[in-house]
């Protein structure tokens, strides 16, 4: 059996940190109700289950973000970057932005 890459320790780490902490906020009772089960069984996953399920979540190339957040490609983002510091370094003042 080969062990998690740095990487994936990492990501594995963060994973299983998000979760805790939203379960946290949200609360192991709502959570319970959410899924049909009783919060004990919450309790119990906290001690090893969602730790196994970060390090699954990882390996498998996944990352756990809160749902108001959105994903975008790496490499898409540096060029949208990259336009605007072109573009805004070209502004001097607010004038210059209206079209009329």
């Amino acid at each position: 059996m080969n062990p998690l890459s740095a990487e994936d320790v990492e990501r594995s780490r963060k994973n299983h940190a998000i979760i805790l902490s939203r379960l946290a906020s949200v609360g192991q009772s709502t959570v319970a109700n959410g899924i049909g089960v009783h919060e004990s069984t919450i309790s119990k996953m906290k001690d090893g289950d969602l730790e196994r399920f970060a390090k699954i979540a990882a390996v498998l190339g996944l990352k756990v973000v809160p749902v108001e957040m959105k994903c975008y490609p790496a490499d898409k983002m540096d060029a949208i970057l990259i336009l605007a510091r072109s573009n805004l370094n070209e502004i001097s003042c607010v004038e210059q932005l209206s079209f009329e």
